[in-house]
């Protein structure tokens, strides 16, 4: 098996095929995976909320991502 032409195959899907491997692939995988964040994963993390704390106004509401991702499509 090649991953990186079977990727490509997989661009090729619409995005809910996509999705639908994606949820296919998770189901595959071992009820007791680790998937803590790594140290650098949880510091940035920390930081990112820090700076949101610090500063509400930077982040914008659920509804407003959703208008403009709504707007790239």
């Amino acid at each position: 098996m090649n991953i990186e032409q079977t990727i490509l195959d997989l661009s090729a899907l619409s995005v809910g095929d996509r999705l639908r491997v994606v949820h296919a692939i998770w189901d595959t995988l071992p009820n007791d995976v680790d998937l803590s964040l790594s140290a650098e994963q949880q510091t940035e993390i920390d930081r990112r909320l820090a700076a949101h704390k610090a500063d509400p106004s930077t982040s914008i509401s659920h509804e407003e991502l959703m208008r403009r991702i709504g707007k790239r499509r």
